[in-house]
């Protein structure tokens, strides 16, 4: 069983523009029930991490949503308990790098053997018992001293995500302090590479050769290894957050971040971490044992809400919201914060999203296109409505 203490990382940030009107600058996708669960993608995903920790999880967020992200967590509790995380807030969006390096620092310097676990705040993931088991392995394999990754075997050959190549054992060299036996024992694979979002002939070879796996951007390493290895390959970043993380606690912490958040690199930790370390071996995947979705646009969403198939008119409609709808050989999902009425006749995969001030009609098959929508509002002078 692992040993080290085990804190969870949530980043919480992004706008979701690929899920406007939906999503908007003030109230981002992971602050959502997206699929009529009564929680929002955060609330689920502490409800899964907060069991698997040593420590309450921690949320980094940024200003504008730090309130709501209390109120939520009050939410999932007793009146006035609520449940236990520790609300790190960054003081403006410098990618997934610099949070999750603000993180680990504060828990290397309260906790220096700890280990963190970095989990998207507006994922969707089945299957919990197998989650628990997953992050559980990757745990034992981070402390071999490995960045672990948790990888999705590809249903498809999918265009709108990154993959990783898992390598064989005897091509592929054992980086420094690891044990290569010892983490195919614990069910994890060294990996070769990470590769940026592939056009599809390349995914349709990645998903033919067998050796991929999509990249969910689930990391888990002792904070002390992170930071470590942040030093090498940017020092300046590893620099600024454990300075930061020094004055925890102490009456100059906000000058001290206020002063060393901006000059922090805004970077992936993909391309910080996770490909210098898999070209030096360092990293390992553990094979996910459940399902999971980014719901990263309207087709996502409509793959995860529409699936029980036609009804006897040939209509396959799923409503969230207060809209009421009449159908008659439709596929559609419709999200109505209005008490308007919609009626849809002879419309295929379409998502419709109607509230106070804008109505978004897509097609699902054009559901990447919409970021270019959205961005067109500012140019219009429309800004008010992202």
């Amino acid at each position: 069983m692992p040993e080290a203490p085990f804190i969870p990382v949530i980043p919480a940030g992004g706008a979701g523009t690929r899920l406007w009107p939906l999503s908007r600058r003030a109230r981002p996708k992971f602050l959502l029930d997206l699929t009529g669960s009564g929680t929002s993608l955060l609330q689920q995903t502490v409800q899964r991490l907060a069991p698997l920790a040593d420590s309450p999880p921690i949320i980094v967020t940024g200003g504008a949503q730090a309130g709501a992200v209390r109120v939520q967590l009050d939410e999932m509790g007793s009146p006035g308990s609520g449940v236990r995380a520790r609300i790190i807030t960054e003081p403006s969006p410098r990618s997934s790098m610099p949070a999750i390096a603000l993180a680990a620092a504060l828990v290397e310097h309260e906790e220096p053997d700890a280990v963190i676990g970095s989990f998207a705040a507006d994922h969707l993931i089945s299957a919990p018992e197998d989650f628990a088991r997953d992050v559980a392995a990757a745990r034992q394999v981070a402390e071999l001293g490995y960045l672990v990754t948790l990888g999705i075997r590809p249903t498809s050959p999918a265009t709108g995500f990154g993959y990783i190549e898992q390598a064989p054992a005897e091509q592929h060299p054992a980086g420094p302090g690891t044990d290569p036996a010892a983490c195919r024992a614990l069910g994890a694979l060294p990996v070769s590479r990470f590769v940026e979002k592939p056009d599809l002939d390349t995914a349709e070879r990645f998903v033919a050769a067998g050796t991929f796996f999509w990249n969910a951007g689930m990391f888990v390493v002792r904070a002390r290894v992170l930071l470590d290895e942040l030093a090498v390959q940017i020092p300046g970043l590893a620099r600024g957050v454990r300075e930061i993380a020094a004055a925890s606690g102490t009456e100059k912490y906000d000058e001290v971040l206020a002063r060393n958040w901006p000059t922090l690199t805004s970077i992936a930790i993909d391309h910080a971490l996770a490909e210098p370390l898999a070209a030096a071996g360092r990293v390992a995947v553990v094979p996910a044992s459940f399902g999971w979705d980014d719901v990263g646009d309207f087709a996502a969403l409509a793959r995860q809400l529409r699936e029980w198939g036609p009804d006897a008119d040939g209509s396959d409609v799923r409503v969230l919201g207060t809209s009421t709808v009449d159908a008659i050989g439709s596929a559609a999902t419709v999200y109505g914060s209005t008490d308007r009425h919609i009626a849809l006749v002879g419309l295929q995969g379409i998502s419709i999203v109607d509230t106070e001030d804008a109505l978004l009609v897509l097609a699902d098959d054009h559901a990447q296109d919409l970021t270019r929508l959205v961005d067109l509002l500012d140019e219009h002078g429309r800004g008010r409505l992202r």
